[in-house]
């Protein structure tokens, strides 16, 4: 049952807040709960739709996508940034810069319409969790809340922001936070979340009353999720897309299982090998198109992720009819490949050092394709001999003793420029999804293409399991 403030914010402080920012937020909201549950079909036509718009619109505007529809080289999606906003856009554009923790920091470019609806589709996967605007919400993010007109923001919608990055998480302030403001929902980093849940298992420390638990922004790892939903008693739901980009791309419901819904209102995922769309079931580099930001309209943009196709048809028992993703494996940075072709993915190294307890830190780092580098740091009176012989085996059946391991005990491991700190960091070159295979470039069809990709699509499929281009 909502409380009187939720109400209230319902009826005048949110519709107060659109008008003030120009926004409209609670319009867009509305129109995407009256459409996930349309005929596929429906939802299908609406998205070609939208893209036989943005694709001309973008070409009209950008001189930077009419080099890349003549099939002039486009540059490196680092240079993409260079030649925004739009030369013909004329509103206001909304600047975010990224924190560059794998590559250059970027500055993206949004519109007022984009803004909409990134925070529409933000209220819609957190309403899945159970969350209306205006409940009191708690969110452990790595950027701190200063500029004013953001703080006041907080206020209105009861919104603990606190910061963290991976040496400094304060997990007692965060509980006593979540009791002391009767926190409902709770969002972060899966990481965080994760320290947190530990912090409160290993002190017995009960739920103090959230009933929403919402992940994002890096892998939420098998033992992650069992240990946040051991801590709290409620299921986690993950939601997947890019901050910087404006870009909520697909998220987890509460019977979904691993799958994620695919937010098709406001843009395009394919998920694509060397050859074209990957197969449903096979991993694939994310790409994607979007649909509503005419300041700096992302085209075929390359997100530097891995994610896998759901076969055809499938659907979710919660009866919502969007496309659905079978799973999101992390970073294309983060994959390890092997000498005959193969790659082992972050998730294996959690498992395995999941059951370490030697082991207070680790990170593997990929130099050559015939070896891996693990940096551990080790806990007091650590069996270390014990450690590097289970890694050495554990490597060499994985990859049937094509990859030897090279074990280095440290005392600490340091931080990307984030605030994070990577699991797993491959330095080698090219693409280890596109094992003897085509180059990446020499692979992806023109920007021309896109509605041609998707309009040939069966209207029941995933997205990204659309016809060959």
């Amino acid at each position: 049952m909502t409380d009187l403030y939720t109400r209230l914010f319902a009826a005048g402080v949110f519709p107060l807040l659109d008008r003030l920012n120009g926004t409209h937020i609670r319009s867009i909201l509305a129109e995407l709960r009256a459409g996930e549950r349309l005929d596929p079909e429906a939802i299908h036509h609406r998205q070609v739709e939208k893209l036989e718009r943005a694709v001309p619109r973008a070409l009209r505007s950008s001189p930077f996508y009419r080099q890349f529809a003549e099939r002039a080289p486009a540059g490196p999606r680092s240079s993409a940034g260079e030649s925004f906003p739009a030369p013909a856009w004329r509103g206001r554009a909304i600047a975010a810069r990224t924190s560059g923790s794998t590559g250059r920091p970027m500055t993206f470019y949004r519109t007022i319409e984009q803004e909409s609806w990134f925070w529409a589709l933000r209220f819609r996967i957190w309403s899945w969790a159970g969350y209306l605007p205006g409940d009191p919400y708690l969110t452990i993010n790595l950027n701190a809340r200063v500029e004013w007109r953001k703080r006041l923001q907080d206020r209105l919608f009861r919104c603990a922001y606190l910061t963290f990055n991976a040496d400094n998480q304060d997990s007692a302030r965060i509980v006593h936070e979540l009791r002391r403001r009767r926190i409902l929902h709770l969002n972060g980093f899966s990481s965080s979340l994760y320290v947190l849940a530990r912090y409160m298992l290993d002190r017995g420390i009960a739920n103090p009353g959230v009933i929403g638990i919402t992940a994002t922004g890096d892998t939420l790892y098998a033992p992650f999720r069992e240990a946040i939903e051991a801590a709290f008693g409620v299921r986690v739901l993950d939601y997947y897309g890019a901050g910087g980009e404006a870009l909520h791309l697909a998220s987890q419901c509460p019977v979904s299982g691993g799958r994620y819904h695919l937010h098709t209102e406001n843009a395009v995922v394919e998920v694509l090998d060397a050859a074209g769309p990957a197969a449903p079931g096979a991993p694939g580099r994310v790409v994607v198109t979007q649909l509503d930001n005419e300041a700096m309209p992302l085209m075929r943009y390359e997100l530097g992720d891995v994610a896998v196709a759901a076969p055809p048809g499938a659907s979710c028992a919660c009866g919502r009819t969007l496309p659905l993703l079978e799973r999101v494996e992390g970073r294309l940075a983060d994959l390890v490949a092997t000498p005959d072709g193969a790659f082992l993915v972050p998730h294996f190294f959690v498992v395995l050092f999941k059951n370490l307890r030697p082991v207070h830190r680790y990170q593997v780092v990929q130099d050559r394709i015939d070896s891996l580098r693990f940096r551990l740091v080790p806990v007091p009176g650590a069996d270390r001999h014990g450690v590097e012989a289970t890694v050495a085996r554990a490597v060499a059946e994985a990859t049937r003793g094509t990859v030897r391991s090279e074990l280095e005990w440290v005392e600490e491991i340091p931080l990307s420029g984030a605030g994070k700190r990577r699991l797993v960091i491959s330095r080698l070159p090219g693409d280890p999804l596109a094992a003897a295979r085509a180059p990446i470039s020499e692979a992806d069809p023109s920007l021309a293409q896109v509605a041609a990709i998707v309009a040939a699509s069966a209207p029941t499929a995933a997205v990204g399991a659309a016809a060959e281009p």
